[in-house]
């Protein structure tokens, strides 16, 4: 039996970014079409797999993926809007990519631009996995225990569908 990766996904109103957060993946197979993406890989002795039909078609000759460290999407949208979520039905592994999602509130805010720098057009015959050095590989210093954690007056709720604001008793 196969498993389910992690999926996240953030937006802008005219493209969606896609990542799969498995690293070393043996074996891939990506089918994309304007209006589904299928994975099949292997990591270690795991096999992940999953197939699911977007919100909305995309275009898949604008789109773009890289395969540097983990599996990236740049999925230009042929329809500007808002997607309530990436798939057609609600799915337990797609979640919100919370350090790239940008509300209407932050449209001046460069939060988690796209960045498709080293992103290839789709060829899906070239998507083999690269032990390539990325910035994101460094350690990162533990967390100082002594600071205090922020308190905000709203909470995002939401899963895997577009993050809604609700206010809280504070």
């Amino acid at each position: 039996m196969s498993l389910k990766p992690d999926v996240l996904w953030a937006q802008r109103p005219d493209s969606v970014y896609v990542t799969i957060d498995l690293k070393e993946v043996q074996d891939m197979k990506v089918t994309l079409e304007s209006d589904k993406l299928s994975f099949f890989g292997k990591v270690g002795g795991s096999v992940y797999e999953f197939s699911f039909e977007f919100f909305a078609p995309i275009v898949k000759e604008d789109s773009k993926w890289s395969t540097k460290r983990l599996i990236e999407f740049y999925l230009k949208k042929e329809t500007e809007g808002v997607w309530n979520r990436l798939a057609k039905d609600k799915l337990p592994y797609v979640k919100v990519d919370w350090k790239r999602w940008q509300d209407s509130d932050d449209e001046g805010e460069d939060k988690g631009a796209f960045n498709l720098d080293g992103m290839g057009d789709m060829n899906f015959g070239d998507m083999g996995g690269a032990d390539e050095f990325d910035s994101d590989d460094e350690e990162l210093p533990d967390l100082d225990p002594g600071e205090p954690l922020g308190s905000a007056s709203t909470a995002l709720s939401g899963g895997g569908d577009a993050p809604t604001k609700v206010e809280t008793d504070r």
